[in-house]
C-alpha cells in the first residue's frame, strides 16, 4: 500500500504488488465431451444428464451392462488408464416407441473327434470357450451361451439353444445400431463346423433432440453419437444444433463425431451429399469388427485430449485396444485422398491397430479451393479464438463499463476506450500466435478494428481478422542422386 497521507518527514516509499499487465494473453479452451445414446433395454434409468466420474462400471450400473453408453464408457475410461482427461457428460435417451432389437444366431454341426477350443468375437469383444471330445452340437452351443452370459460387457443376450442346434442372440438395446454388432467365431476342434447368422432387424432409433436440449448453457465442445452415421435426418438435427451453437449469440461452437467401419463408396455416399456440413465428422476404422461408435469413442480420447493439451496440434495416434480390419479392406492413398475430398475422414492400419489419419468434417463446398471448415483441428483453433475473445469482452472489467472515445481524457478507473480493447486484442493476437493457433499476428494487428458504433453509443464494434496456422499433412520431398566418377 502507499505511504499514509500523514507522512511529513523525508522518506521514499516503494510498494511492490503484482498486477496483470498482459491482459489479452491467450489461454486454451477447456474441452468437454457429451455422449448421446441409449441404455440397456432391461435397465431402468432416468433421462437426466449425468456427469461421469471416470468409471465405466458406474455407467454400466446406471444404464445397463453392454449398452451403447456402457460400451462407449469402456473406451473413454479404460481400466488400464490412458482415457479421457476431460469432463464427460452422458445424455441418455430411452428406446423409441416401436423400436426393435437386432437379432442373429450361431449354429453348430458335427461332433468333435478331439478336445479343442474356440474364440467367439461379438462386436470385437473376444470370449474363449472349450469344446470337449464327443460333445453334441447342443452342448457346445450351451457352453458358448454360458460363457457369453458370464461376460457382462458383451452387447448381446444369448437365448435358449433350439432343437435345430442354433443359439439365438439379441442385441441388448433396440435400434438400428444393433445391426452393426459383428459375430465372428474361430474354433480348433476337428469334426465341428459353425455357421453365423449376422445381426439384423434392429430398427427405429429415438430422436436426439431431447438430449441436445439438456445441454443448455454448458459449452460441450464435442458430442459423441452412439447411433449409425447414415441417417440423413439425424445428421440434419445435429447440423442444425451445431450451427446454432456457433451462432454469434450462442458462442459455444461444437462438433459431432460418428463412428464408421464402411468402405469408401458406402460412407462417401452419405458425406458427399453434405457439402456444407461443418458440424458432423466421421472417425473411421475400415473393415473393423468393432461397433462403429466404440471406434468413435476411442478416437475422441485422442482427439479431445490433444485439443485440451495442444489445440493447434492435429489428430493422430493409435486406437489402442481395438481391432483393425483385414489387410485387404485397407485403402490405398488415392482412395483416402478422394475420401477427404468427399467429406470423409480416413484411417490406416498400423500393425493390428487402427490409426487416425485424416480427421475432417463433411464440409467440402464446390466454390472453395481451400476448404475453410474441413479440418477438425482448424475448428478447434477457431473455438479457441472465440473463447479468448469472450474471456476479454465478457470479463467484469468490460461488462457495463463506461464507454468513451479514445481522445477523451478520463479519471474513471472503470472507463473503457476503444484503444484499451485494441491493446488487449493485439496482445491476444500475439498470444494466439505464440501458441501456433494463429500465423502472422502482425496481419491481425494491422487489420484490427475497434470502434464505438455510429448508431449506438452503448455498442463496441470489433473486427478481429486472423490467419489460422496450418498443419503438416502433406510432405513433398525430392531426392537427387549421382555417382562419383574418377578423374579421366
Amino acid at each position: 500500500m502507499s505511504l499514509p497521507a500523514s507522512a511529513i518527514s523525508r522518506v521514499t516509499g516503494v510498494h511492490v504488488e503484482y498486477r496483470n499487465l498482459n491482459k489479452g494473453a491467450a489461454g486454451f479452451l477447456p474441452q468437454r465431451l457429451a455422449v448421446i445414446g441409449v441404455g440397456n433395454d432391461d435397465a431402468v434409468y432416468d433421462t437426466k444428464k449425468h456427469m461421469a466420474i471416470g468409471s465405466a462400471n458406474a455407467i454400466a450400473e446406471r444404464y445397463g451392462f453392454g449398452s451403447p453408453l456402457h460400451l462407449a464408457a469402456r473406451q473413454l475410461f479404460p481400466s488400464g488408464g490412458g482415457g479421457a482427461n476431460f469432463p464427460v457428460t452422458f445424455y441418455p435417451l430411452k428406446r423409441a416407441q416401436g423400436s426393435a432389437a437386432a437379432k442373429g444366431a450361431i449354429s453348430c454341426e458335427g461332433k468333435p473327434t478331439a478336445t479343442g477350443s474356440g474364440i467367439i468375437s461379438i462386436g470385437g469383444i473376444d470370449v474363449e470357450f472349450a469344446i470337449l471330445e464327443g460333445s453334441e452340437p447342443k452342448a457346445i452351443l450351451e457352453a458358448i451361451s454360458e460363457r457369453l452370459a458370464s461376460r457382462l460387457e458383451i452387447p448381446v443376450k444369448p437365448g435358449s439353444v433350439s432343437n435345430e442346434d442354433e443359439l439365438p442372440l439379441t442385441a441388448k438395446w433396440s435400434g438400428s445400431s444393433g445391426n452393426d454388432i459383428t459375430i465372428e467365431i474361430e474354433a480348433n476342434a476337428p469334426g465341428v463346423t459353425f455357421e453365423i447368422t449376422d445381426m439384423k432387424g434392429g430398427a427405429v432409433d429415438p430422436e436426439v433432440d431431447p438430449a441436445l436440449k439438456l445441454i443448455g448453457p454448458v459449452w460441450e465442445t464435442f458430442i459423441l453419437s452412439c447411433f449409425s452415421y447414415n441417417s440423413n435426418s439425424r445428421l440434419n438435427t445435429f447440423k442444425s444444433f451445431g450451427e446454432g451453437r456457433w451462432d454469434q449469440m450462442e458462442k459455444k461452437g461444437c462438433l459431432v463425431a460418428h463412428g464408421c467401419v464402411d468402405n469408401f463408396e458406402t460412407r462417401t455416399t452419405v458425406t458427399h451429399q453434405r457439402k456444407h456440413d461443418y458440424i458432423n465428422f466421421l472417425i473411421t476404422g475400415v473393415g473393423s469388427p468393432e461397433i462403429p461408435f466404440v471406434i468413435a469413442a476411442r478416437g475422441l480420447v485422442n482427439i479431445v485430449n490433444t485439443a485440451n493439451r495442444n489445440p493447434p496440434d492435429n489428430n493422430y495416434g493409435l486406437l489402442t485396444g481395438l481391432k483393425a480390419g483385414p489387410d485387404e479392406a485397407q485403402e490405398a492413398y488415392i482412395v483416402r485422398n478422394n475420401s477427404v475430398d468427399r467429406g470423409s475422414s480416413t484411417s490406416i492400419k498400423s500393425g493390428s491397430l487402427i490409426e487416425l489419419n485424416d480427421t475432417v468434417t463433411m464440409w467440402h463446398p464446390d466454390d472453395e479451393s481451400i476448404k475453410s471448415r474441413r479440418q477438425v483441428v482448424n475448428m478447434v483453433k477457431l473455438m479457441n479464438v472465440v473463447f479468448n475473445i469472450r474471456m476479454i469482452m465478457e470479463s467484469s472489467a468490460v461488462k457495463g463499463a463506461p464507454l468513451v472515445p479514445d481522445a477523451q481524457a478520463t479519471r474513471n478507473p472503470r472507463a473503457i476506450q476503444p484503444k484499451t480493447i485494441r491493446t488487449a486484442m493485439m496482445n491476444l493476437a500475439d498470444g494466439l500466435a505464440s501458441h501456433a493457433i494463429l500465423a502472422i499476428s502482425e496481419f491481425t494487428k494491422e487489420n484490427l478494428v475497434v470502434n464505438i458504433s455510429s448508431m449506438n453509443p452503448d455498442r463496441l464494434d470489433l473486427k478481429f481478422p486472423c490467419k489460422l496456422s496450418g498443419n503438416v499433412e502433406v510432405s513433398s520431398n525430392e531426392i537427387f542422386f549421382g555417382f562419383y566418377l574418377g578423374a579421366a
